[in-house]
């Protein structure tokens, strides 16, 4: 806490002129409050908080946490963005993978394809030269 920021005039309990604190905690900061002057073990316990706000330093503490919470978040997003970066990567790699695959089965599906042409042809003619080799013995 920081002792005396501003003086007051007030006078509560012993009739002593109070002191005037401002808190420095996390929770309360900056927040003004009034207690007796004396030590703690001969003080007569007065105590207040101060009913006027000081809109400014509350905006900025608002202002200090949702910066504090911003980089966090911040912080998150950046996260995720490398574990996605990451996951791009790998699929990456799979679809890379895989069409190295379907391009092998696609360049098999076209060998087979041929080779069918092939004997189909060849069994066509066959066919015709056995037909034709019919026709001319029965012709004879």
């Amino acid at each position: 806490m920081s002792q005396n920021s501003y003086s007051s005039q007030r006078k509560f309990g012993c009739g002593l002129v109070v002191k005037t604190l401002i808190l420095s905690t996390t929770s309360n900061l900056g927040r003004r409050f009034f207690r007796c002057p004396r030590p703690n073990f001969s003080s007569c316990g007065y105590w207040e908080w101060e009913e006027q706000a000081f809109p400014e330093v509350d905006y900025l503490c608002n202002l200090e946490s949702s910066l504090k919470d911003g980089n966090i978040e911040m912080e998150n997003l950046k996260i995720v963005v490398e574990n996605l970066k990451i996951k791009v990567g790998h699929l990456s790699e799979k679809i890379a993978t895989l069409e190295a695959s379907n391009d092998l089965e696609v360049e098999k599906v076209r060998t087979f394809e041929d080779k069918y042409h092939k004997i189909k042809y060849k069994f066509m003619i066959s066919c015709f030269l056995f037909v034709g080799f019919v026709v001319a013995l029965t012709t004879k």
